[in-house]
């Protein structure tokens, strides 16, 4: 399908191909969890899903302001008027949410980025991957090429993604890139978006604490923490090719493992 644009977020998951997060976890895990994995609507993934809505589509009206609590009649029967893609939040979840979206749009990076006059938002990039013959798709919060920067800043492509996080500090963040995984998140973004033709080398993240005093910063993944992730990534695409083949899609952990005793105890 190549570079396709005013694909709604539903159809982009609707149509087949390895994700990121398919990388993640089987990276991170299994086959067996990428497999069985299921999306479920936590409060956590309601306000992420509704920071991103308010930062990348602030015109569509998507995140809709309810009642206090989502027991109460009134909140059932406005969520079930929803329209297509639309999120109903309580009001104490609208709220943070919008403190969010104002820090970020408080910082000088993020906002540029945010409001660059050539920036593509949610662009959904299917090619097939030359390696293992996988099909592969990603879909950049913000992306912008060589061509849209300033020559001033830069003359290589970026991607931004917006993300959530209980840390935005330096230390925390690291941290939770590791736990995630990220920069394998990265590293999959750009090898797609290139196989797409898209020329694109850096990938930052626009970070936004979820509670007070919602810190937003920006990170960018280095090129050494890259270039491994890469070499990660395609490891574990060579992982999820094989499984696809011989139809085996457990954990492959064997039947029992030993635990060692850590260097730290």
């Amino acid at each position: 399908m190549g570079i396709v644009h005013g694909l709604s977020n539903e159809e982009y998951h609707a149509t087949a191909g390895v994700s990121s997060s398919a990388v993640k976890t089987v990276a991170k895990k299994s086959v067996a969890h990428w497999k069985g994995q299921k999306m479920s609507q936590t409060a956590a993934f309601r306000l992420g899903t509704s920071v991103h809505a308010l930062l990348l589509e602030e015109n569509r009206n998507l995140v809709i302001k309810g009642g206090k609590t989502r027991s109460a009649k009134a909140f059932k029967d406005q969520e079930a008027a929803l329209e297509d893609e639309q999120m109903l939040l309580t009001e104490v979840e609208y709220n943070v949410a919008q403190c969010m979206v104002r820090s970020v749009l408080n910082n000088p990076h993020a906002k540029a980025a945010l409001r660059h006059k050539d920036r593509l938002n949610e662009v959904s990039i299917f090619s097939d991957c030359p390696r293992t013959g996988l099909a592969v798709k990603v879909r950049p919060d913000l992306a912008i090429l060589s061509k849209m920067v300033p020559p001033a800043a830069t003359s290589e492509g970026i991607l931004y993604d917006v993300k959530t996080t209980q840390d935005a500090s330096p230390k925390g963040f690291a941290s939770e890139t590791f736990k995630y995984a990220y920069h394998l998140q990265a590293a999959f973004y750009l090898y797609v978006c290139n196989l797409a033709g898209w020329e694109v080398s850096r990938f930052k993240f626009i970070c936004v604490e979820k509670t007070a005093p919602f810190v937003c910063h920006i990170f960018e993944v280095g090129p050494e923490l890259l270039a491994k992730a890469t070499q990660q990534m395609h490891q574990t695409l060579d992982i999820i090719a094989a499984a696809e083949k011989s139809k085996d899609f457990g954990t492959g952990w064997g039947e029992c493992t030993t635990l060692k005793l850590p260097a730290w105890l």
